[in-house]
């Protein structure tokens, strides 16, 4: 009986990892920001439930909600006669009976919060309240028990007042409900909330499992701590307060699990503050504040990638593995960026069509002119039907790209029911047309049928500062007028048009600016708000000039060192001959586990192609080229003749006549040949019909070696096991892309990366070497989530670390998840299930 079920590749990461062989007991942390808190509701009905209070004296894990009214003159526990101050007099006996217990309290309430103020100042535990001015950090769970301020009050409502007792937890506080999908235009769209330290979960009771909370049981334990692992993870925030209201019984399992993961914290900061908002380069995550945390779920590499508008970031990585000792915090410096960096195009208007960042180029307009204007002087004046060209999109790094278009603009005829244009062109087709207008007075951000509009209203005769900024990372697309963020949303994918743009025309239907520009600039990367603020103001900005580099040598030393040069090239060449050979002789590839850091494209992961120079080249793969590149080399590997010419059309160009598709093909493959200039004795060739890709040995790709190592008739050694490993450890082959024809290529390579690995597995079962046993699962899963060997490989080193309870943990959770995919339950129990793989691997 062998039970496997191959699935399509995901990204789903399993619930217990080898970090919880270390990290299993539930302890809890020294920062309050670092606690996770059960929030019961106590209601008419359980305010003299016994059984209730003493649940909350038992567990030092849990807080209060409470609904307060107003009544004559005083506070009441809502739909009941229970006064405010006798519900305080409940909450000092749980204080009381432990000394070393923080408890939040949570108040909904409307009207003058002064009320309550003087109800708590006049009460026994007004000495035991903790308040925190807004901006400052949180303290440890050590200086609140020091101090015995171990009481914390939050209040939400219709709120009249400050209080210096009750925290208004929209202040404090990043709120979603776990009732419904948090769309994540909600959270990106607020300039608050995502750097609030805390962060609370509301109606988590509801969670949408099919199942009533009454009713649960620990075969849906994983779905309650996945979505809390899920939320902790994208917002870079571990939960703190999770709202059950009345069903706290059932999950007194949240917290001692959720805090068995291990977290990855820290600051990202400039050096003067925190940043308010951090975007992250990793698929998971949807954005944090400059404060971050994130858990850790299992498997042998962590990869953070921050990035933020404007900014550099120092560094620009961080990768935590098992090998590694993890630091209680760390730090990431977010440095400005200079206003001229990215800069494509930057045109002043002061009486010539002139862009700065590139003075050889000649442009062509028709209707235009300068003029004086009195506060801005020189201008380029667009009436209606005037229009200056100003080329391909792709000369300033626009399509597939971020960027930021900035200007100044006035309109002397705002229509009311029509396009103002500023730039664009008059491409049709989704994502392939732009038009930065306006819109019936309003700024809009057009990417043909991909567009976002401001609620903001322009006015005639007014000079303003717009600027519209496109991250793609996170499809967002933002609009700013005189340095304020009138709007945005996320989730748009980036434009992809070719045709040439114009300076005040749009659209195929022709509008027309009616108006004055002035300095406009165009970068291929978004600009931070700090820098459009900056802009706003009229601030120059500095272009650098690049001045070539002075001769360092006279013409004697010049020849000497390209004899030295040659002698090198030759000893080098003279190796790479003598190592092919070896290679052939003995008939695999490499086995050492180093990958080289230059002449190298990867396709396991993420895409990315580091020229003979160490430079990162892979931003200059577009999606059409990179899937011509990626098509020859496989079926140059598959039959050594390459790809053929009617399979490249019919593949890439499919439903495109064939006149055009001759010619997109000549266009992209020309480009790609370019690019491939840049890499070392790496080409493609076109001859009888094929494609065929030519590389020396100094070129590395790790799907070659991959699939050289998969041809060897006598199965891997146990080196080349473990190079294999190392070769597909990064992850899915080519994570993000999706294309038809590569469905069958994913699935092949999936099935040889779980066998093999399973042999490497078994190898390293043998040497009882349990990391390495939980690495090489992890992978397996990474292809296959529901692979029964790999879920028994990390159960077998959960047990033999004398972890059973996170095994079983791990198992059920795998149950669960094949219940929900295969749509019935899992047939071994946990002892049938480890005995049975015991005697297979």
């Amino acid at each position: 009986m062998k039970r496997r079920v191959y699935k399509k590749i995901t990204y789903s990461i399993p619930l217990i990892g080898l970090f919880l062989i270390i990290a299993q007991v539930a302890i809890q942390a020294s920062d309050f920001s670092d606690n996770t808190f059960i929030i019961a509701k106590v209601n008419s009905n359980e305010y003299n439930s016994e059984r209730l209070w003493n649940f909350i004296k038992d567990n030092n894990w849990t807080g209060l909600e409470l609904d307060i009214d107003s009544f004559a003159n005083d506070a009441v526990l809502r739909n009941s006669s229970y006064t405010f101050s006798s519900v305080l007099e409940k909450i000092e006996l749980v204080a009381k009976d432990d000394d070393s217990r923080i408890i939040p309290v949570f108040i909904n309430y409307s009207g003058n919060i002064h009320l309550l103020d003087s109800i708590i100042n006049s009460s026994t535990i007004s000495s035991q309240i903790f308040y925190l001015p807004q901006g400052e950090t949180w303290p440890s769970i050590e200086y609140l028990v020091q101090a015995n301020r171990r009481i914390i009050f939050f209040a939400q409502g219709e709120i009249t007042e400050e209080s210096r007792i009750l925290h208004h937890l929209n202040e404090y506080a990043l709120q979603i409900s776990a009732s419904q999908l948090t769309p994540t235009s909600t959270i990106l769209s607020k300039e608050s909330n995502i750097n609030r330290e805390l962060f609370k979960i509301n109606n988590f009771h509801r969670l949408p499992t099919g199942i009533d909370p009454n009713k649960l049981n620990s075969s849906l334990y994983p779905d309650y701590i996945n979505y809390l692992l899920d939320t902790w993870t994208k917002f870079g925030k571990k939960p703190n307060f999770i709202y059950v209201e009345n069903s706290i019984y059932k999950f007194d399992f949240i917290v001692s699990h959720l805090n068995s993961f291990p977290a990855i914290k820290g600051l990202v900061r400039t050096s003067a503050k925190n940043l308010e908002r951090v975007y992250w380069k990793n698929p998971e995550v949807l954005i944090s504040g400059g404060k971050f945390s994130f858990p850790i779920r299992g498997g042998e590499e962590v990869i953070l990638s921050p990035f933020a508008p404007g900014y550099s970031m120092t560094p620009s990585q961080l990768i935590i593995t098992n090998e590694m000792v993890m630091a209680d915090n760390y730090s990431i410096l977010a440095s400005p960026l200079k206003l001229g960096e990215g800069i494509k195009a930057s045109f002043r208007f002061n009486g010539e069509l002139k862009d700065a960042v590139n003075p050889e180029r000649i442009f062509e307009g028709q209707g235009f002119s300068f003029i004086q204007d009195i506060d801005r002087g020189n201008v380029l004046r667009l009436p209606e039907n005037a229009s200056i060209s100003i080329g391909n999109p792709i000369r300033y790094g626009l399509p597939n790209s971020s960027f930021t278009v900035s200007c100044f603009v006035k309109f002397t005829d705002i229509l009311e029911f029509g396009d103002n244009a500023i730039l664009g062109n008059a491409e049709t087709g989704y994502r392939r047309g732009m038009h930065l207008v306006l819109r019936s007075g309003h700024p809009y951000f057009g990417l043909y049928a991909n567009d976002f509009m401001s609620d903001a209203t322009l006015e005639n005769n007014v000079w303003y500062h717009l600027v519209w900024r496109y991250i793609i990372e996170t499809g967002e697309q933002s609009i700013f007028v005189n340095g304020k963020f009138v709007g945005g949303s996320d989730g748009h994918p980036p434009y992809s048009g070719t045709s040439d743009l114009h300076i005040g025309s749009a659209l195929s239907a022709g509008a027309s600016l009616r108006g004055y520009i002035d300095n406009l600039h165009i970068w291929n990367r978004p600009l931070g708000n700090e820098d459009i603020t900056r802009l706003s103001s009229d601030e120059e900005i500095q272009l650098e000039i690049h001045e070539k580099p002075k001769q360092l040598f006279s013409v004697d030393a010049k020849t000497i060192a390209m004899v030295a040069g040659g002698l090198l090239i030759l000893v080098i060449l003279l190796w790479f001959i003598f190592r092919k050979i070896i290679l052939k002789k003995e008939g695999f590839p490499r086995e050492n586990i180093a990958v080289p850091e230059k002449n190298r494209i990867q396709l396991f992961g993420e895409f990315k192609a580091i020229n003979a120079d160490s430079v990162d080249v892979s931003e200059l793969f577009t999606p059409k080229i990179k899937e011509l590149l990626i098509f020859v080399i496989i079926e140059t590997l598959r039959n050594e003749i390459g790809a053929p010419i009617p399979d490249v059309n019919e593949t890439l160009w499919y439903g495109i006549e064939a006149k055009k598709v001759a010619n997109n093909r000549a266009v992209t493959l020309n480009k790609l040949r370019k690019i491939l200039v840049q890499f070392d004795k790496i080409e493609i060739i076109s001859g009888n019909g094929y494609l065929q890709l030519k590389f020396s040995e100094s070129f590395f790709c790790d799907y070659i070696e991959t699939y050289r190592l998969c041809q060897n008739p006598k199965g891997m050694t146990h080196l080349q096991l473990e190079r294999f490993f190392h070769l597909v450890k990064g992850g899915r082959l080519l994570k993000g892309v999706f294309w038809n024809w590569l469905d069958e290529i994913r699935g092949i390579m999936g099935n040889q990366v779980i066998d093999n690995l399973l042999m490497l597995a078994s190898d390293y079962k043998k040497e009882s070497r349990l990391k390495e046993v939980e690495k090489v699962a992890q992978r397996i899963l990474d292809y296959d989530d529901l692979n029964e060997e790999a879920i028994y490989l990390q159960i077998w080193a959960l047990q033999k670390a004398q972890n059973s309870h996170l095994a079983k943990f791990n198992f059920k959770s795998f149950c669960s998840k094949y219940a929900k995919n295969i749509g019935e339950p899992y047939t071994m129990n946990f002892q049938e299930f480890t005995r049975f793989y015991a005697e297979k691997l």
